[in-house]
């Protein structure tokens, strides 16, 4: 028991915020029509501390265990539909729908999950087979879909001696 309080005690008192910061931040800059299952993948990153976020498949690779807030929002185009999916290593976690006649429609939503280094979070839209296809709104100048994510406390797993 004492071996394993000093360790954690250690490993404390070498961590910095900085060694352990984690947050990516990243919008959709055009229009994006998806009919099957597929990621979503937001090309403009405005930050990646951590470097965890990949903007060219859209999944966020957790490069420290801890617990994560996660945030995914969405404009469907006019008069069209947006179904989105947030995953956790292929698991649903949770979704967003938008719809609305003669107009945008929005969506957003967040969870909190305790992850592992090596875990993938990503967005995903539903496959057209489901009744939606699915239509995001999207310019240079104007970011209406994102997706978020940041660390809130790193999570040292102990390991008993003996």
């Amino acid at each position: 028991m004492l071996l394993i309080a000093a360790v954690t005690l250690i490993a404390s008192a070498t961590s910095t915020h900085a060694d352990t910061a984690v947050a990516f931040s990243a919008g959709l800059t055009h229009n994006v029509n998806i009919s099957h299952a597929e990621n979503v993948v937001y090309d403009k990153v405005f930050t990646n501390i951590g470097g965890g976020y990949d903007n060219n498949t859209g999944i966020f690779n957790v490069p420290t265990s801890g617990i994560y807030v996660f945030q995914f929002h969405t404009l469907s185009r006019q008069d069209k539909s947006s179904w989105l999916e947030l995953y956790h290593n292929a698991y649903y976690i949770a979704s967003i729908y938008g719809h609305t006649v003669n107009d945008f429609a929005s969506g957003g939503n967040s969870v909190v999950l305790k992850l592992t280094k090596g875990d993938q979070v990503y967005v995903k839209a539903v496959d057209k087979s489901y009744g939606v296809d699915t239509n995001i709104y999207g310019r240079q100048n104007e970011i209406y879909s994102t997706f978020s994510g940041y660390m809130i406390a790193p999570v040292y797993e102990e390991i008993p001696v003996g």
